[in-house]
């Protein structure tokens, strides 16, 4: 039926509209069918499900290096993860435990908004009163304007903005600036991999290969669910498409099954 066109026509009829409002089904694979009368969908759902790239890192302009590890990692071959430990001191508010809602909710635009970073921590000195986490970049002189101190004192808070120390660890990077910060400057990290049930699948190129088992690891660590790393060892030039595989971290289980 694709190949006699049956379902390009229908695509062109009410079910074209229908089809084409699913986000699942991308667009450009229904305006493929309109004119070719088939549509891929095997090469739509494996790369929609076996692409995983790592999440980008956005520089901010003010002070790139504000929020990345430390600089002691660069050239790193095996992963010590004490070694991306460091402490910022950030500008931070003391509130009272039972108005820190309104607190944040107030100061949206101000309080530190990076993932995996918590943006209300205990006062170690006072069980009573929490520490709001401020945006560096948002309060770079710890003082805040005159409109968020007409709020705070709207909300009995003093707008006295103190200096927190901020442990930083290896937990609290992304795998891409992990991965930037070992490797030598200008070289192009890993961007993405392949990944079948509990593998995953790089590509690494020439430059890449001495930190092949970190970046492995890094890439265990960071992604749920992936227990073996491998990386293709040479080219594919067999009938059936095999290819040598090298494990850099994990298990060496090469067996899995998905559905």
């Amino acid at each position: 039926l694709w190949r006699l066109g049956y379902c390009a026509r229908l695509l062109k009829t009410n079910h074209f509209r229908t089809a084409a409002s699913n986000p699942s089904f991308p667009a450009v694979w229904m305006l493929l069918a309109q004119h070719s009368g088939t549509i891929p969908g095997l090469f739509v759902v494996v790369k929609k499900n076996t692409l995983f790239t790592m999440p980008e890192t956005v520089e901010d302009k003010t002070n790139p290096e504000l929020y990345l590890p430390h600089p002691g990692v660069r050239g790193m071959t095996l992963l010590n993860r004490e070694a991306f430990k460091r402490t910022l001191v950030v500008p931070a508010l003391k509130v009272r435990k039972e108005i820190v809602h309104r607190v944040l909710k107030s100061l949206k635009q101000s309080v530190l908004q990076r993932p995996g970073l918590k943006r209300v921590v205990e006062d170690p000195e006072d069980e009573g009163s929490r520490f709001v986490i401020l945006d560096p970049h948002k309060v770079p002189e710890f003082s805040l304007g005159e409109s968020e101190q007409q709020l705070l004192r709207e909300l009995g808070v003093p707008a006295e903005v103190c200096r927190y120390q901020l442990e930083l660890s290896y937990e609290n990077f992304k795998s891409e600036e992990i991965l930037r910060a070992v490797l030598p400057q200008g070289q192009e990290v890993t961007s993405g991999f392949s990944r079948v049930g509990h593998i995953a699948h790089l590509n690494l190129r020439d430059h890449q290969l001495p930190y092949r088992h970190l970046i492995g690891q890094v890439i265990m660590d960071k992604n749920p669910g992936v227990t073996c790393v491998v990386n293709k060892t040479n080219i594919i030039d067999s009938t059936y498409r095999n290819f040598e595989m090298e494990v850099l971290a994990g298990e060496s289980n090469l067996v899995t099954k998905v559905q």
